[in-house]
């Protein structure tokens, strides 16, 4: 594993995957991030967990009242 993915753990933990893969990507592309990266790297970090999770179940097509639904909201926070 490279120093630079070790350094991101505590980043990805606390933030969570899609905000540290945007914020990469927003260092990646020519001209650097814009004003709007940045506010759109602030909406994902203000997302509880469950919201995410209520956001994926929905994306799923799975009811989060269902058992299944409830036993993904058990996991979250």
């Amino acid at each position: 594993m490279s120093a630079a993915l070790i350094a991101l753990i505590p980043v990805i933990l606390q933030y969570g995957l899609p905000a540290v893969q945007q914020l990469i990507a927003m260092f990646s592309k020519a001209g650097g991030p814009t004003d709007a990266d940045w506010q759109a790297l602030m909406l994902l970090t203000t997302k509880t967990a469950r919201q995410q999770m209520l956001e994926t179940l929905a994306a799923h097509g799975i009811d989060p009242n269902s058992p299944q639904g409830q036993a993904f909201l058990a996991l979250t926070p």
